[in-house]
């Protein structure tokens, strides 16, 4: 390509406009905290920071709000929880007891789900390994396999007549919408030859399929999937017909989130062009954000059922599967963090660090952090550090405060999903995570890590280390 060709492409990168997008700031979710200020200060101050707190009124909220949504029809519904999400043993409980059903992507995960009480387990993901497919074998009264791959089917079939059982399942599929996804399942256009093979494997009982789309801020992927889908489902059915039909999780709550303007790939090639960091704010920064929008459960939800009537009505009556994950736990958890130092008018520490996060996720994305000791309803311009020893450990570039002080109550909302469960043992220990239940009383369901349960291989006796 000759220069000039090159610099139109340039010019026409840089003015693209992120139309997806637009301009604001997470109130909703500031409000929401405020509204809890005094009872939130009060749990701070008497089990000490840093601390998760599962705000279990708020997922309840949640899975009521999400339950409704999908029952403006009357299809036979039924709502797993994606234990990927967030499996704290607190969380998976409160589910339990609400009704929902589970979805376990490891062996791990689902034996947490079969310990908890769960009636109806789906187990998903690639590369089962045999004691996973035994475990779901030796529960088959309450587990379906989704099944990945050939192979899989084979393995399950034998392992399941060993135990001299039927097991149900499913098979996970992958379309042209799946993108980084097509490593799960096997292809639409394979579908037909997977059920009429499936019928010499006479240990399992092939019910329904699934797919999963993620990162789902509108309907619009799950109505054009179901529309691929119908065609080839109509015409490829084992002996009793899809029996469900599994459309996976990937919804989206609104407003938890938010994306630094200059991190956008035009901002960040016209700072590195003009000489500038472009992993900081310019000095120019209004302290808005760029907000996704974000479907309300009940229209999606509306749509999906609407598509599923349209293209699905010569299955029969087959069930709707759901995995909803951040939908259910990213509003319900929420993370206190206690100001240990400040530097000037521009740095501040806290006790906690960002292996608590499990990446440096907010130095790209943006999410409140409120200052309940001195709080504000406009934001304050500081950089808000963690406590681990790299400069890569922040919080944010702003905080909802009147003034910051050592010693100050902050609190990260909306941390339910895909925290705790990448959270690191980077330098400081996983903290401890206290519940705040439906009964107004506030428990410690975990401790923070201490030093046996990193390094178990080291006893305490006597006052003495031995090895």
């Amino acid at each position: 390509m000759k220069n000039n060709e090159y610099q139109s492409l340039l010019d026409a990168f840089l003015e693209t406009d992120n139309t997806t997008l637009y301009k604001g700031e997470l109130t909703g979710l500031v409000n929401e905290v405020l509204s809890k200020r005094d009872t939130l200060l009060d749990i701070a101050h008497t089990f000490g920071t840093p601390a998760y707190l599962l705000d279990e009124p708020r997922l309840l909220q949640q899975i009521d709000r999400f339950q409704k949504a999908f029952a403006q029809k009357k299809h036979t519904v039924r709502t797993h929880y994606a234990f990927k999400a967030n499996p704290t043993h607190s969380i998976v409980q409160t589910i339990q007891k609400a009704g929902l059903s589970a979805d376990a992507s490891s062996g791990l995960e689902l034996e947490l789900a079969l310990q908890c009480g769960f009636q109806h387990i789906v187990f998903s993901g690639p590369a089962k390994t045999e004691d996973e497919l035994r475990l779901a074998v030796e529960n088959a009264d309450r587990v379906t396999v989704h099944l990945d791959s050939h192979h899989e089917r084979e393995r399950l079939n034998a392992l399941a007549a060993q135990h001299g059982v039927t097991i149900r399942a499913g098979i996970r599929l992958n379309t042209s919408a799946h993108g980084l996804w097509t490593k799960f399942g096997i292809p639409l256009n394979a579908l037909p030859e997977f059920v009429r093979t499936s019928a010499q494997f006479e240990n399992i009982d092939l019910q329904g399929i699934q797919f999963h789309l993620s990162w789902n801020r509108q309907s619009n992927g799950y109505q054009n999937t179901l529309a691929e889908l119908a065609p080839v489902l109509s015409n490829s059915a084992p002996p009793n017909g899809w029996q469900f039909i599994d459309i996976g999780g990937g919804y989206y709550p609104e407003d938890d989130e938010a994306v630094y303007p200059w991190m956008t790939p035009q901002n960040r090639l016209r700072a590195t062009l003009e000489g500038k960091d472009p992993n900081q704010p310019p000095a120019d920064w209004d302290m808005q954000y760029l907000l996704h929008p974000v479907q309300p459960i009940e229209d999606m939800a509306h749509d999906i059922l609407e598509a599923f009537e349209q293209q699905l009505a010569p299955l029969g009556n087959p069930q709707i599967w759901l995995e909803p994950g951040r939908y259910l736990a990213n509003p319900a958890v929420h993370l206190f963090l206690q100001l240990q130092d400040i530097k000037g008018d521009d740095i501040a520490i806290t006790d906690g660090g960002t292996n608590l996060l499990g990446w440096e996720k907010l130095e790209s994305e943006h999410c409140p952090l409120i200052n309940l000791t001195h709080p504000a309803q406009t934001q304050q311009k500081i950089r808000v550090y963690g406590s681990l020893c790299t400069p890569h450990d922040l919080w944010g570039f702003t905080c909802y405060a009147q003034k910051m002080e050592i010693g100050d109550i902050l609190l990260l909302p909306a941390q339910g999903s895909y925290v705790q469960t990448l959270s690191q043992r980077f330098i400081k220990p996983i903290c401890q995570t206290l519940k705040y239940g439906s009964n107004g009383e506030t428990t410690r369901v975990s401790q923070t890590e201490q030093f046996e349960d990193r390094y178990p291989e080291f006893q305490q006796k006597n006052n003495l280390l031995v090895v």
